[in-house]
């Protein structure tokens, strides 16, 4: 018993912590004659997706006061929903002070201090990122429409140096906040640019990994590894039009090629892309050469008169959830048209090939 009691203890203590603690935010409009002139304002949860207090103007400043589980990433905002968002920070147990004016000032605790300086240097970059698009505007207009190439250097070089700064400032952020939120919050917003293998590396020991905030970060990790060249497919089941259901593994790994080819009737590039397709299909087809097509249609009439009209004759699969489909999340599909090419042996030869690389690599497989 005296060992269990020891463990439990443990894992206590290895837990992010998080208790029930009084809260308090002054949030201060010096924007009011501005036409940013709000009756209420809420206090926002961010992991909740819940307004967990609200507050009326007195004399453009709104108090909050209260208890919650803390600390949280929150915000405040214009509508209970969560949108009009004024500035986002960490609430805990030290009184925080949002004002705005020309811009927004968070000030409360050392972890908002520091979350308000990294959010500044990405800011800089991308004031320089401005002034460095309005030089080029300027510049190209002085130039009877044409950009001197001495110019287009020097500014592609200042462009590349300023986002440098912003990436390092980004990720050093992170990296020196591992105990608290913060992470969370830049991780949130600049996942796409920050890398997997940079993600996979700091999630692995992160405190917050598991924070429902970072569940999208999670499956966009989980997308990125299952259509990874060289990973082995991941199977799905989806029905086709009569409703039987098939299997991707019904046609991968079985020793041909197999394109999947995610799609929906009510895209315009999709659609543009399906001459060539039948082109393809009608070359390799003979040779091996399989296309699956998943639309992401959540009409099944709008589906079905696309299959007509774009006369595909291969096989064509859909749950009709549109994003939702079970196989565009498993592969975290977020723009179409998107292909996946699954090799003989069932592994993944590539990720979005379209058009003339598609063309070509199916030349090069068997020509």
């Amino acid at each position: 018993m005296r060992n269990c009691i020891i463990i439990l203890a443990f894992l206590i203590c290895c837990l992010p912590l998080m208790a029930q603690s009084a809260y308090e935010v002054t949030f201060v409009n010096h924007q009011s004659d501005t036409g940013f002139d709000l009756e209420k304002v809420y206090l926002f949860s961010l992991a909740d997706r819940v307004a967990i207090d609200s507050a009326v103007c007195v004399n453009g400043i709104y108090t909050f006061k209260g208890s919650a589980e803390l600390p949280i990433l929150a915000s405040i905002c214009g509508t209970p929903t969560g949108y009009s968002v004024v500035a986002a920070f960490i609430l805990d147990d030290m009184p925080v002070k949002v004002t705005l004016d020309r811009g927004v000032l968070v000030e409360g605790s050392d972890i908002n201090a520091r979350m308000a300086a990294i959010t500044a240097a990405i800011n800089q970059g991308g004031v320089e990122q401005r002034r460095i698009q309005q030089e080029a505007v300027q510049k190209t207009e002085e130039n009877n429409g044409q950009l001197p190439d001495s110019v287009a250097r020097r500014l592609d070089k200042e462009w590349e140096e300023a986002s440098t700064r912003q990436m390092k400032a980004l990720r050093q952020g992170i990296l020196d906040n591992r105990d608290n939120l913060i992470p969370t919050y830049f991780i949130l917003n600049y996942d796409d640019v920050l890398g997997m293998d940079f993600l996979e590396s700091f999630l692995r020991d992160y405190p917050y990994k598991d924070n429902p905030l970072l569940a999208s970060t999670r499956r966009k990790m989980e997308g990125a590894k299952r259509k990874a060249e060289g990973a082995p497919f991941t199977d799905f089941a989806l029905p086709d039009s009569q409703g039987v259901i098939h299997k991707l593994s019904d046609y991968a790994g079985h020793g041909n090629y197999v394109l999947v080819d995610f799609w929906a009737s009510w895209c315009g590039p999709c659609r543009a892309e399906m001459p060539q397709m039948s082109t393809l299909y009608q070359e390799y087809h003979p040779k091996g050469f399989e296309i699956i097509g998943v639309s992401l249609d959540n009409n099944k009439d709008d589906w079905m008169k696309a299959v007509e009209q774009l006369e595909i004759v291969w096989m064509q699969l859909s749950d009709l959830k549109a994003w939702k489909s079970e196989a565009a999340r498993l592969y975290d599909i977020r723009a179409i048209p998107a292909t996946l090419l699954i090799g003989p042996d069932g592994k993944i030869v590539a990720f979005g090939l379209r058009g003339d690389a598609l063309r070509r690599k199916l030349a090069e497989i068997y020509e």
